[in-house]
């Protein structure tokens, strides 16, 4: 499936050393020495050539590239990979995926309870405007994401602040135990680095960061220019400057039958495709190098359909008065001292509750939603022949998924996802009809627009729904507007693509859910007129599945220490809930191929910040672009 959103999308893109960042040329030489056999596809090791410019072919651009950054942009893979060129991370991860790797951080480490992360910066580093990176940086970097009305949401559950040590030392106070955090500082948009400038709103100009190449031009959907950044900090392992390359550009083409055309064509050197039937015609192109993360070592991201479990729009939302004065919100009295009122703890909890309207596609209060009754999800699971969907829209490239993990994952174990049984599945939308005297079942799934292979999902998730008595309706729209959909909660179902990585703890955010009854001071959100046990989704649990069990699980896995049995007894269970509440209709795992044309070279070539140590790169459906050169 191609990337209807990623959900690396503006925070992630995984397990650190417990005593915190592996350094380069200590424990990860040994790790990474069976690279040298990777001189297989896209590394190189003869001397670079110099100049030239590198155009690549993505699936989509970022809304707005005044605001692109790590605190307030939203990224998908095609934005992490235009991030690469603007923007340096903390850290990076080891080419096996187990260790993190110093780039702008040199070091991280934990106090013994995983609760503050002490972060050592690297020195002489400056952005392309010649100010220095600093501590400074840092924190302000923290402070505008977590004032993001995106941004922030995702990492308030997370981070409880960034605070000062010395010019060039920073602590991450965190507000549960993490032990696996670092991992955070380099596979989550908020490891990414900008200068301060572009945080006011005001700001104009063009994002400034201290990557290896600054921007020329940028024609937002279209195309971005890069020029090289004549005093780019990193240099390669023989100590020559980078990057090798005179510039960048990354062509927006959503299509994906346009983008291999595009390639074989040479409009484009390189580009990054998710549709298995794609990748396999890549194969047989001539003249063009293919490498995907079929084998990686990072769980891949998951195909599915997101389904609104609740009904409602976005719950956390309302809670916070975001969608005031129609909904006013509990946190405005709270904030105050004052008691809620319980009509607005009630409006908070189902006041928003409607469906997508098919005949205008707004959020309808008016109308009554179907997702959120489990039986009708069960049927839908059960409705989608997942073994179809991967041969037809796939071409069988990957796998099947039944979870959140593949099963080579230590943190799997059969989760109990409903099998294929239409007869059943229509035995339970038949028994719903009933109970709610109602003729149809029916809801709207969002697509991206522009894109052929969309569509033709869309026409089997229709054909197979169908069958069992549920109709549906696509609501088709550029991607960014997709995204703001489910952000808001203004949605039924979605084609999705999301989790994965190298370490499951970056997914906490979307799991995550807070006790409504709970005052504020223990870490709910003080609704103390709700029922006893009521859980409310965190902002940025798209699906709005919230169930203690969940949370306890989740807990229990980022305290736990990394690789322990605990904590991967506590993933199974997240995983085998999932299969009980369905906030997901897993369909197969999410193949990241990249394609060069032959004059392409060390593209598969990634490294720490000495400029030695290989990192992973490709990660998923990010590349690094310092050490790539044309021949």
């Amino acid at each position: 499936m191609s990337s209807a959103f990623d959900r690396r999308s503006f925070l992630t893109h995984s397990a650190a050393t417990i005593g915190g960042v592996a350094m380069a040329g200590s424990i990860v030489d040994d790790l990474l020495a069976s690279s040298a056999s990777a001189a297989a596809i896209g590394v190189n090791s003869g001397k670079p050539k110099r100049g030239g410019t590198l155009t690549v072919g993505l699936l989509s651009d970022v809304p707005n590239y005044h605001i692109f950054n790590g605190s307030q942009g939203k990224l998908d893979a095609s934005g992490f990979c235009v991030a690469n060129a603007l923007y340096d991370p903390l850290f990076v991860m080891s080419a096996n995926g187990k260790v993190a790797l110093p780039f702008l951080a040199l070091s991280a480490t934990p106090n013994k309870t995983y609760t503050a992360w002490t972060i050592a910066l690297r020195q002489g580093v400056n952005f392309t405007n010649g100010d220095p990176f600093n501590a400074d940086i840092v924190v302000a970097n923290y402070t505008a994401a977590n004032a993001d009305p995106t941004v922030g949401l995702a990492i308030k559950p997370i981070i409880a602040s960034v605070t000062k040590v010395d010019s060039y030392t920073v602590q991450y106070n965190m507000v549960i135990p993490f032990s696996a955090f670092p991992v955070s500082l380099a596979e989550q948009q908020i490891a990414y680095m900008a200068h301060p400038s572009s945080f006011v709103s005001t700001y104009t100009g063009n994002p400034v960061g201290t990557g290896p190449f600054k921007v020329k031009s940028w024609q937002v959907g279209v195309e971005s220019q890069f020029v090289k950044n004549a005093g780019y900090w990193k240099t390669d392992s023989h100590a020559r400057a980078l990057p090798y390359l005179s510039g960048v550009n990354f062509k927006t083409i959503p299509d994906d039958n346009a983008r291999n055309q595009a390639l074989q064509a040479g409009n484009v050197d390189m580009i990054l495709q998710q549709n298995g039937v794609q990748i396999a015609q890549l194969r047989k192109m001539k003249k063009v190098k293919l490498v995907t993360d079929i084998a990686a070592p990072r769980d891949p991201s998951l195909n599915c359909l997101i389904l609104n479990t609740t009904g409602t729009m976005n719950q956390y939302f309302a809670w916070a008065g975001e969608f005031a004065p129609s909904v006013p919100g509990t946190l405005p009295y709270l904030l105050k001292g004052q008691a809620p009122p319980l009509q607005v703890q009630e409006a908070d909890w189902v006041g928003t509750m409607g469906a997508v309207n098919p005949s205008n596609f707004q959020w309808d209060t008016t109308l009554k939603p179907v997702l959120n009754d489990v039986n009708i999800r069960r049927a839908l699971a059960m409705a989608i022949n997942r073994s179809t969907y991967f041969k037809v829209i796939d071409n069988n490239i990957g796998l099947l998924a039944d979870g959140i993990f593949r099963k080579s994952s230590p943190n799997y174990k059969n989760p109990g996802y409903p099998a294929y049984n239409p007869t059943k599945a229509k035995a339970l939308v038949d028994a719903y009809k009933t109970a709610n005297n109602v003729s149809t079942v029916s809801f709207v799934i969002d697509i991206v627009a522009g894109s052929s292979s969309e569509t033709e999902r869309f026409s089997l998730f229709q054909q197979e729904f169908a069958k069992i008595g549920v109709s549906v309706t696509s609501r088709s729209s550029v991607q960014s507007t997709l995204i703001n959909n489910v952000i808001y909660g203004e949605y039924d179902c979605a084609t999705w693509n999301q989790f994965g990585g190298v370490d499951p703890s970056v997914n906490y955010v979307w799991f995550d859910s807070q006790s409504a009854t709970a005052g504020l001071a223990a870490g709910g959100l003080g609704m103390s007129g709700l029922p006893a046990g009521t859980q409310i989704a965190g902002a940025v649990n798209f699906a709005h599945q919230a169930d203690p069990v969940v949370e306890s699980a989740l807990l229990a896995a980022l305290a736990a220490k990394p690789g322990s049995a605990a904590q991967h007894t506590a993933w199974q269970t997240v995983n085998r809930r999932f299969s009980a509440l369905i906030p997901y209709l897993f369909l197969d795992t999410l193949v990241n191929a990249w394609a060069a044309r032959s004059n392409v070279q060390n593209w598969v070539s990634g490294t720490a910040g000495d400029g030695t140590t290989r990192c992973l790169s490709p990660d998923g459906g990010s590349a690094r672009w310092d050490q790539i050169w044309k021949s």
